[in-house]
């Protein structure tokens, strides 16, 4: 018996949170459904260069979307989903709402849609636009996060499930630091505190910058990621005498590889929906530092971790501190957070159950 099938529908399939977040659900859901891989905007090959991992799936596709508002979009996508007899959607971020509402109009295709942010809502034209798509296509609505939940549902907007994101445990293991930090060129023996992000500066990067002028020369920042800001970043560390405690690696593709190569994993973003960084982190046994935004705080073990409210760098520097102190030997509490609060399979569990009921 043929499976039903699904189709994960983002924007565009680049390097983040919520497209690792897609990934890891359909790969949970393929025991259930025949699932693709569906982005907006790009071209498939190129797509696949920029990120080698889309390598691995099955069935990966791109639409490659115009600019504003593509009215051919619709029928594009509406071909792959008769194409394809597709039976059930789900869609991320305000965009693949839209489209993918209106390509699945009349097909019998039962539509789950995930918000990712709260923030978004404050532009009158994005609440506008998802009120609307809300009204026209009724998807269940999902957050993936209490707080999400919360900004949407202030906003007059209609929240049926939170289901928070999970991380994927069997993939993200703690390991050895030294012979990850050989793999990616990094000291063996200073501390490393390191952040993972598009280097934009909604990410606030340069706070962490400007910490690391009031942290110890035995301290050393590494960035991982790529984006617009990286020859701004790069010169204002020159700028602050800090550019040989800086590392920048680019965009880093076996992140799990990454994570175990730290001391301590900041977050220094000034906004932020459930960034699924914190939780691999965790899972890797590394203590996390965060600004209070989005979901962030629910997201943090507090036993080991902890959420800094402001931007100043005074406060920053206490919990820094103290957590770049902690023998690796009493980090099993993070892992154990994180299969509790950010499992991928109590995710993948609660997306079945609410794709079954839809059905």
């Amino acid at each position: 018996m043929n499976k039903p099938v699904l189709v994960q529908l983002v924007q565009k399939m680049a390097v983040g949170g919520l497209e690792t977040m897609a990934l890891t659900l359909g790969e949970r859901l393929e025991e259930h459904f025949e699932v693709h891989y569906l982005s907006l905007e790009g071209e498939a090959d190129t797509l696949m260069e920029q990120w080698p991992r889309l390598l691995q799936l099955k069935r990966f596709s791109a639409l490659n979307k115009g600019a504003g508002v593509d009215s051919e979009l619709v029928k594009s996508l509406r071909r792959y989903l008769k194409q394809y007899k597709v039976t059930h959607l789900h869609s991320h971020h305000i965009g693949p709402l839209i489209y993918g509402g209106a390509a699945a109009i009349g097909l019998g295709i039962e539509h789950v849609h995930t918000h990712h942010d709260g923030w978004s809502l404050t532009l009158g034209r994005q609440r506008q636009l998802t009120r609307l798509a809300e009204t026209l296509f009724r998807p269940a609505m999902v957050a993936d996060a209490r707080a999400v939940a919360r900004a949407y549902e202030q906003q007059g907007c209609r929240i049926e499930k939170v289901i928070p994101n999970g991380v994927a445990a069997s993939r993200f293991l703690p390991s050895d630091q030294q012979a990850a930090r050989r793999q990616f060129g990094l000291p063996g023996r200073a501390l490393l505190m390191g952040t993972a992000c598009r280097l934009e500066p909604v990410k606030g990067v340069d706070r962490l910058l400007t910490l690391l002028t009031r942290l110890p020369e035995e301290v050393h920042l590494v960035i991982a990621g790529q984006g617009s800001e990286r020859e701004n970043l790069q010169t204002m560390a020159e700028n602050l005498g800090v550019a040989k405690r800086c590392h920048f690696l680019g965009q880093v593709e076996r992140m799990e590889l990454w994570y175990p190569a730290l001391d301590l994993f900041c977050l220094a973003s000034h906004h932020e929906g459930a960034p699924m960084s914190l939780l691999e982190a965790q899972a890797c046994e590394v203590p996390v530092v965060a600004t209070n935004v989005g979901n962030c705080r629910d997201m943090v073990c507090t036993k080991m971790g902890c959420i800094v409210g402001g931007d100043k760098v005074e406060e920053w520097l206490r919990p820094v501190r103290r957590l770049l102190s902690l023998s690796r030997q009493s980090r099993g509490v993070l892992r154990r957070f994180v299969l509790s609060h950010g499992s991928d399979t109590t995710m993948a569990q609660q997306y079945l159950t609410l794709l079954e009921e839809k059905a």
